[in-house]
């Protein structure tokens, strides 16, 4: 049925149930996995120095929470691709899915933290209105 899926994550718990559910696709489906984290610098310390480290560091962690992910996957015999991207997510997002020819995007949902998020809408929310192509929100 599907071909290859978009698992776009963000380290939280539901990135973890999510990855339960690309599993079962990648062994029931024998579907192509892409692992994608997108990542927002923090541009207020822009001007401050140490801005390189922290820019470094920030860029480190997203890497690895690709790398997890890949790892916990392919100890279940499951393989992925996948990377971290700067960028806006929900764009990013749905740019990934469309320059992989995905057939659905997988994504986690949290609780939006701030009364903008809920005002503006959530990544997967953005994600949700703007795919041409099934979208599985996991909670």
């Amino acid at each position: 049925m599907f071909k290859t899926i978009l698992c776009a994550i963000d380290g939280s718990a539901a990135t973890e149930r999510l990855l339960i559910y690309a599993m079962h696709f990648g062994k029931t489906e024998h579907v192509a996995l892409h692992i994608v984290h997108v990542y927002q610098l923090p541009t207020h310390y822009a001007a401050h120095e140490g801005y390189q480290a922290l820019i470094a560091a920030h860029r480190g962690v997203a890497e690895n929470v690709v790398l997890d992910a890949r790892h916990y996957l392919g100890e279940t015999g499951v393989e992925a691709s996948g990377e971290a991207i700067e960028g806006a997510p929900a764009e990013v997002i749905l740019a990934e899915a469309q320059r992989i020819a995905a057939d659905l995007i997988i994504m986690g949902h949290r609780n939006p933290a701030h009364v903008a998020d809920m005002l503006l809408g959530s990544v997967s929310q953005q994600v949700l209105n703007m795919a041409r192509i099934p979208v599985l929100v996991i909670q």
